[in-house]
């Protein structure tokens, strides 16, 4: 009895006010909230987040529901270190050839 965990996919709701956030916990797992700008950050089912974008919208207390594409980025840095020092031996030799060549002055 192996179960498929659905992916997360994360929701911004902007808000008029914080004072109903309580409200979106019903919707999903509220991860953060910020006071100071009235923005939500909300964690949904995949499979779920076209239908619950919709009727988290249409609340009173919610001024508009953006997509956050934190979920989908990379969490491995596999190879990154590798293309970092390949571009830093570009930068460097690029540099020796600019500093070898002789510049003309008019």
């Amino acid at each position: 009895m192996s179960e498929q965990k659905n992916g997360r996919a994360g929701l911004i709701v902007w808000l008029y006010t914080t004072k109903y956030v309580n409200k979106l916990k019903r919707y999903g797992l509220v991860h953060y909230v910020s006071k100071n700008i009235n923005y939500a950050v909300l964690y949904v089912n995949k499979d779920e987040r076209e239908d619950l974008s919709r009727t988290i919208s249409k609340q009173h207390f919610v001024r508009k529901v953006e997509n956050a594409y934190q979920c989908e980025l990379p969490k491995t840095f596999d190879g990154v270190l590798d293309k970092v020092t390949e571009m830093t031996k570009k930068k460097t030799e690029l540099e020796k050839s600019e500093l070898e060549t002789p510049r003309r002055v008019i």
